[in-house]
């Protein structure tokens, strides 16, 4: 899986890893310390060997540290403020465990690893503790043990990353990309993959090919109704997101996605159809899901300004843009129709 630590981004080809550092950075953005203590500890259990490198990255840090500044204001007056080990410590114990996390690590570490996972676990550890050649070492072992092994693949792409030897990288992804898999989530993860490098008819294939293992998997027909959006395929991106939308689960590990997210991108195939009235209605159901989900603003401010409401397209664009000031898009779109309605 990727996970980089570079710049103010944490990029992940783990679409499953991505949602729940997402819902973390929501939650400690929110100030909401018991989801984001919720979260960490399904990341805890399904990727003890990420824990760590997550919570001392960089972007994870400036919001820990953000959100104690917060903690700290909220009880001056009242008692000594919480610190930030304990506001992402899971179920705000003392004894969860980071040092369980470190403990395993180095026990880790220890053992002569002698399968592919095995390999692949040890190789984890040592990208987190930045042995990076040890690390290249492990995922080179494990696919001398099984070659098409993907999990070992992308762990050695990530770990090239983080050397910031990005050719090296490519060329392990480019294996990743024509390696054949079949267990489902393999398959989630090459989609994924696929997609971030541009290769949506690709993607679209091995998503497919996921879903006739698992015609009903939610995560699979999210991806799949995403990928046909960026493939301008829209009636059938929006017959894939209604099935989506059908088996939507609220628990957070098994759905990786949101379900304003599957509504907004409903939505937007929709207008792409000039189905605006049905449009509209998706949009309104993602905001009336989440509120703060901005990117529909955006969205229903389009339609709006298509239609000559300026008035409602200018309060949808501003609204977008309480969230977020720097996207120059919504900020032209806004200029536009000011001066459209100086007129």
């Amino acid at each position: 899986m990727l996970f980089r630590k570079k710049g103010e981004k944490m990029d992940f080809n783990d679409p499953a890893l991505e949602h729940l550092v997402n819902k973390i950075t929501i939650a400690l953005e929110e100030n909401n310390r018991e989801e984001a203590t919720r979260y960490m500890d399904i990341i805890i259990e399904e990727y003890p060997e990420l824990a760590n490198i997550l919570m001392n990255s960089i972007e994870f840090q400036a919001l820990i540290a953000e959100n104690e500044e917060i903690a700290n204001n909220e009880t001056d007056k009242q008692s000594q403020a919480i610190s930030a080990e304990e506001i992402i410590k899971p179920g705000n114990t003392a004894e969860i465990d980071e040092k369980r996390i470190i403990d395993d690590m180095n026990a880790m570490l220890d053992i002569e690893p002698s399968t592919a996972q095995e390999y692949i676990q040890k190789g984890s550890v040592l990208t987190i503790t930045e042995q990076f050649e040890d690390a290249i070492d492990c995922f080179d072992k494990a696919l001398e043990l099984d070659e098409n092994n993907l999990s070992a693949l992308i762990s050695k792409g990530n770990t090239y990353e983080l050397m910031e030897k990005y050719e090296e990288a490519s060329k392990v992804y480019d294996i990743v990309m024509k390696v054949e898999v079949n267990d489902i989530y393999d398959l989630m993860s090459k989609g994924y993959v696929l997609e971030n490098h541009q290769r949506f008819e690709d993607a679209l294939k091995t998503y497919n090919k996921a879903l006739k293992r698992d015609k009903n998997n939610s995560n699979i027909l999210f991806l799949k109704g995403s990928c046909l959006i960026k493939l301008q395929k829209h009636k059938e991106a929006i017959k894939t997101l209604n099935d989506c939308i059908e088996r939507y689960s609220d628990n957070p590990y098994e759905t990786i996605f949101e379900l304003e997210n599957a509504y907004h991108n409903k939505g937007v195939s929709l207008h792409a159809l000039e189905e605006d009235d049905e449009a509209l209605e998706a949009f309104s159901l993602a905001l009336g899901i989440n509120p703060n989900y901005h990117y529909t603003y955006y969205e229903i401010g389009i339609i709006q300004e298509d239609r000559q409401k300026y008035e409602s397209a200018l309060k949808n664009y501003e609204k977008f843009l309480e969230f977020d000031n720097t996207d120059s898009e919504v900020v032209e779109a806004k200029e536009r129709v000011e001066e459209l309605l100086k007129e």
